[in-house]
């Protein structure tokens, strides 16, 4: 009676987990994907081909920063960075505003996230996000010499910075589209035609501005009008010869000298470049003049993304349908973008931050979500870093990772896009909804093993971690703050370890809600809702948690802990928009398809069964050899009687 039970409890189990990976079972279409992985690096960037930011990649970084004759401005970002993000608008702001610069100092970025500029970002050794730096003509990178580091994020400090390194730069005879942006000299003003001296003859006026003292208006003026071939800007901080111009600094602050000597002096609405740029250029319309024509810039014309919208929104119904639901290839992802990106990244490690990397890949490689190919290599890796016990180069790392891919057949990974934490626009979600999935799978997966008997194992891993090689600055920070705030030392057992890290994950979702860097379809909310895990809550009268409803009181722990061990155990992560199914372990609903009995009946049941269908084998041969035996007595009988009939 206790077996049949058994064995009808094990089908049961066995058919609700068939039920549930039959409903979160499906998979990407592979038509789209190799131009989806083409187009990765584009799909993560914060720029496009709609701003005026030069797209900078390892393919044209060199190009442009240390083969042209001109200055440029880089912004060093990564663009999972939250505070990456919010800056983005500002900077796409001052790209637009500066976009008349372009010949002299084009305003560019370079995304830290995508893994081919990793040898970029770890050689010129930026260390926070985002990170702006200037670089002018001739540079050449040298140790301590990574260029200029602007440390302000206000868009007219950073203008009247560059303006002022512009200037400060001599310019060459090869340097052709520089403009002489020295002060206006006394010589110039002994006659008109002096101004004009040295100047081409396409140039038909000159344009006088005042430049307050202590201010760079007059640089950056000169800057906006580079592209005019028919005018040059002189600039001023000279009253007394800005007054030959019927200049006063007060109602009058720019005038307009032509060849024939006329001189027209304009107010401007404001003491700006910007109102100083309106007005001169009201004065070049009225003489119907204009910039040179455009040229094609094919850092500003990148293709739009190949991804099928289509597909994109297919999943984010699929997500937004299963909110709870944890995806192998989101976990798979978060690996990928720590060992592939995130650590490179590091020119040295060393000391506390070797340390922490040991520890990650530790825990790593006793939790990870991979296959076979995928752990070994873990386990390979780990050793390696093991091994160096003073220090390791993020190059070295990065060389090592990509051979041990290699030997291990290139199968590592089933999938290379974002399922769960796919975001509704380009630079939502992604590797930060990732990494959270990783630490919560791996925590439960301590939690319900024997393989470490330490409680903060992967907590400390993660700690480590975030404040050594996280690429958002930031983030880092208020995590490191959250984490002595809310103790995160003081977890003496594993089931403990599972529910700080859940109620750090809700701590953060409550500062970030709201945010510029929430997704509108995805909001981040306390986790899990009352439609994922009703018992969840001891307060269940709010479908969607409000503040009060966000205390611990109104939490029932033990019904949390139970529902992430549930939603993160392996049996139950959703393979939807996994690649290669093939290289992961097979599910319950595989080995089912393929041994039906095995589904149905246990190893007890099995080797019950086996010896049974043995014993009547046995038993068959015998009967059968009895019957035989038999059989042959019944033919000797007649033959004896004939014998003794003819004796």
């Amino acid at each position: 009676m206790t077996s049949t039970l058994g064995i009808y409890a094990t089908s049961a189990a066995l058919i609700a987990v068939s039920l549930l990976s039959a409903f979160a079972y499906a998979g990407v279409p592979r038509s789209s994907y190799e131009a989806l992985i083409k187009s990765e690096s584009q799909e993560l960037g914060l720029y496009n081909h709609t701003d005026k930011v030069r797209v900078l990649t390892d393919v044209n970084f060199k190009e442009e920063v240390l083969e042209r004759n001109r200055s440029i401005l880089v912004e060093f970002y990564n663009s999972y960075c939250g505070h990456c993000r919010k800056f983005a608008p500002t900077y796409k702001l001052l790209a637009d505003e500066l976009y008349d610069w372009r010949d002299v100092v084009p305003i560019s970025a370079i995304d830290c996230a995508a893994d081919e500029n990793n040898g970029i970002c770890r050689d010129y050794e930026v260390m926070a996000y985002p990170t702006l730096r200037y670089f002018g003509p001739g540079y050449a990178p040298s140790p301590d010499n990574y260029g200029i580091k602007i440390l302000t994020q206000v868009p007219d400090e950073i203008r009247s910075l560059v303006a002022e390194y512009v200037a400060a730069e001599n310019k060459t005879s090869n340097m052709t589209s520089w403009p002489d942006l020295k002060p206006l000299q006394a010589a110039h003003t002994v006659s008109t035609g002096a101004l004009f001296d040295g100047l081409d003859s396409l140039k038909k006026f000159v344009v006088i501005v005042y430049e307050p003292e202590n201010t760079t208006i007059g640089i950056e003026t000169a800057l906006h009008f580079v592209r005019y071939p028919n005018i040059a800007v002189k600039r001023t901080s000279n009253l007394e010869l800005a007054g030959k111009y019927q200049i006063d600094g007060s109602r009058y602050r720019i005038a307009t000298v032509s060849r024939q000597g006329s001189i027209v002096p304009y107010g401007s609405l404001h003491e700006t470049s910007l109102s100083y740029k309106e007005t001169i250029e009201s004065f070049l319309k009225s003489q119907h003049l204009t910039e040179k024509p455009p040229t094609n810039d094919p850092a500003l014309t990148r293709s739009s993304s190949v991804i099928d919208e289509h597909e994109n929104a297919k999943i984010i119904e699929e997500v937004r349908r299963n909110k709870h639901m944890v995806y192998q290839a989101d976990l798979e992802m978060a690996v990928r973008g720590t060992l592939y990106n995130e650590i490179p990244k590091s020119s040295h490690i060393s000391g506390e931050k070797l340390l922490a990397l040991q520890r990650f890949l530790g825990v790593l490689e006793n939790y990870n979500p991979l296959g076979s190919a995928g752990r070994k290599m873990i386990k390979d890796l780990s050793a390696y870093t093991k091994r160096h016990t003073q220090e390791l180069s993020g190059e070295d790392f990065e060389k090592e990772l990509k051979r041990l891919e290699d030997e291990h057949g290139g199968s590592a990974f089933s999938s290379k896009r974002y399922i769960g934490c796919i975001g509704s626009k380009t630079g939502l979600r992604g590797f930060t909804c990732s990494l959270w999935q990783l630490f919560h799978f791996m925590t439960v997966q301590a939690a319900t093993s024997d393989k470490s008997e330490d409680p903060l194992e992967v907590l400390q891993a993660m700690h480590g971690y975030v404040k050594h090689f996280f690429g958002c600055t930031e983030c880092s920070k208020h995590f490191q703050e959250m984490a002595m705030k809310r103790n995160i030392w003081n977890n003496p057992t594993k089931d403990e370890a599972v529910l700080w890290l859940w109620a750090a994950h809700n701590e953060v979702n409550q500062r970030l809600s709201g945010d510029e860097t929430d997704d509108p379809k995805f909001p981040k909310i306390q986790f899990p809702s009352t439609s994922s895990c009703s018992q969840c809550r001891k307060d269940t009268s709010h479908s969607v948690p409000s503040a009060a409803s966000q205390t611990p009181a109104n939490w029932d722990k033990d019904h949390v802990l139970q529902f992430l061990k549930n939603i993160h155990n392996p049996e139950f992560i959703s393979r939807y928009g996994v690649d290669n199914h093939d290289i992961l372990p097979p599910t319950l609903e595989k080995m089912r398809q393929k041994r039906m009995i095995s589904s149905v009946f246990s190893d007890m049941d099995m080797g019950m069964g086996m010896l049974l269908y043995g014993f009547c084998i046995v038993m068959l041969v015998v009967a059968f050899k009895l019957f035989a035996m038999k059989k042959g007595g019944y033919r000797k009988k007649p033959y004896a009687h004939n014998l003794l009939g003819k004796v």
